[in-house]
């Protein structure tokens, strides 16, 4: 939902115009971190391994900002217009926190732990074109 305020020129033919409004869509993140590593100890050493998966979507509600001209195609008959606009988007962050754990057996001891989140904030340039037909 946008709003477009601009400035009409060329004898009321082309719309030079700056837009902006509420944004919204889903949002997703999901990957797979792999670790791997040796622990060293005094009595013995040992390898370890572990790969977490991680999965996350949400709808985010943002804002978009952008400017544009519209303009009557000259060579088509009464209400058809060409348009040409670049968008600015920001759909905040989505952040997650794995649900799996690195554990492992160290000198018959178990270690456990591992978790990590990750932080993405979603944004996007969009350059469009288009033709319009307005109804009076």
């Amino acid at each position: 939902m946008r709003a477009r305020l601009g400035y009409v020129w060329a004898n009321g033919e082309v719309l030079t115009y700056v837009t902006g409004g509420l944004a919204y869509g889903e949002v997703k993140i999901n990957g797979t971190i792999n670790t791997s590593g040796f622990f060293s100890t005094h009595c013995c050493g040992s390898p370890f391994s572990s790969i977490q998966n991680f999965s996350q979507s949400h709808v985010n509600t943002g804002w978009v900002l952008g400017y544009g001209n519209e303009g009557h195609l000259p060579l088509m008959p009464g209400n058809w217009t060409w348009k040409v606009e670049t968008l600015y988007m920001d759909l905040g962050h989505l952040d997650t926190t794995s649900a799996g754990s690195l554990s492992c057996t160290v000198c018959g001891n178990s270690l456990s732990g591992g978790r990590f989140t990750t932080n993405t904030h979603f944004t996007d340039w969009i350059l469009r074109g288009g033709l319009n037909y307005q109804f009076h």
